[in-house]
């Protein structure tokens, strides 16, 4: 139990210096999760349709990180706002995720989520659809109910995200025929796709709290970068994480011949012979895990796992250098920086 009194439980301040009992890093994310499940458990609080919101909560109640909620909150916490009142927000980011989640299973035809049946392998197509459609609208009325002076600018930026994401979830799709994709049309694609959202989340924290624009503009671009870091660490955890803790169908990108950081930059970089090999394997019509462990071999070979796990740390010093001119005004980016070390660390 962390050492808050009960009025700092009730605002989710910061917690001041002179406190006895600092919590942990992780004794914080632990909390803030809490309460940004107990904060979703309200939004979707409902019964019926049962053909709605069974699905919606089967969803939510499938655990996951809350990297985006929690990169909200700490965002606001690091400029010293009021972390209560960003709540419905960083709910509001949580719901759009995973409306992304259901949509990207039902596209891309996995079977398995976060260890568990996908909505539309548990009941079908159409209720996936149904239930991804029904988090778009809750996460807007759940953005909606943030009590600010800032909640139609933060609106604004929310719909482009979603404009933004929808873009890069479409130019997945279309990379996913081509063998010509460049190494800068990948990272514009995840730009979108991946590290818009986390851009959002560091941005409208910023916000929130009433930041200088200077301020919302060096957390957008940590925001930005860590989703670059996140996404591409993802494709190398695809293929070299425990399948048991991914989470998730093991070598599922190479298996769709998705465009990821390795394929791009494999297909590139491979000599005349591994790249033969490589295209032997993508013209299958299925790829099975025998198959995905020698495309990973070949990726190693090439080059193309130490290259992937070079771009993952420059990414993360972007990201903390982008720190600061927060830190000139001597606000605390500890949790901050601490974010970037869980994600440099995850195993899944």
């Amino acid at each position: 139990m962390l050492a808050w009194n009960d009025h700092e439980r009730t605002r989710l301040r910061p917690l001041p210096t002179t406190c006895v009992s600092m919590p942990t890093f992780e004794e914080k994310l632990s909390f803030f999760k809490q309460q940004i499940v107990e904060r979703i458990a309200r939004a979707i609080d409902s019964e019926t349709p049962v053909s709605l919101y069974e699905p919606i909560k089967y969803t939510m109640q499938g655990g996951g990180k809350r990297l985006r909620p929690v990169l909200l909150l700490l965002t606001v916490e690091a400029l010293g706002g009021d972390v209560q009142a960003a709540m419905p927000a960083a709910v509001a980011v949580e719901l759009l995720h995973n409306f992304t989640l259901v949509h990207d299973d039902i596209m891309d035809n996995d079977a398995t989520r976060r260890g568990r049946a996908t909505v539309h392998e548990k009941w079908d197509t159409s209720v996936a659809l149904l239930a991804g459609d029904g988090l778009v609208a809750l996460a807007y009325q759940t953005l909606l109910s943030t009590q600010s002076p800032h909640t139609l600018r933060i609106s604004r930026l929310f719909t482009t995200a979603l404009i933004d994401l929808c873009k890069g979830q479409a130019l997945d799709r279309e990379f996913e025929t081509r063998d010509d994709v460049s190494m800068d049309e990948y990272l514009d694609m995840i730009s979108k796709k991946t590290a818009r959202l986390l851009s959002l989340c560091a941005q409208m924290g910023a916000i929130l709290a009433n930041g200088t624009e200077d301020q919302v503009q060096a957390l957008k671009v940590y925001g930005e970068s860590l989703g670059m870091a996140f996404q591409i660490q993802d494709d190398l955890l695809d293929i070299t994480a425990d399948p048991e803790k991914l989470g998730k169908d093991f070598g599922s990108d190479i298996r769709q011949k998705k465009k990821t950081f390795l394929l791009v930059h494999a297909l590139r970089q491979a000599s005349p012979k591994q790249k033969q090999q490589l295209m032997d394997y993508l013209d299958r019509e299925a790829i099975d895990d025998a198959e995905v462990i020698r495309i990973r071999d070949l990726f190693e070979d090439i080059g193309t796992l130490s290259e992937a796990k070079a771009a993952v740390q420059r990414y993360i010093k972007i990201a903390e250098d982008s720190l600061t001119p927060i830190e000139k005004v001597h606000a605390s980016t500890d949790s901050l920086k601490d974010l970037l070390r869980l994600v440099q660390q995850r195993q899944a």
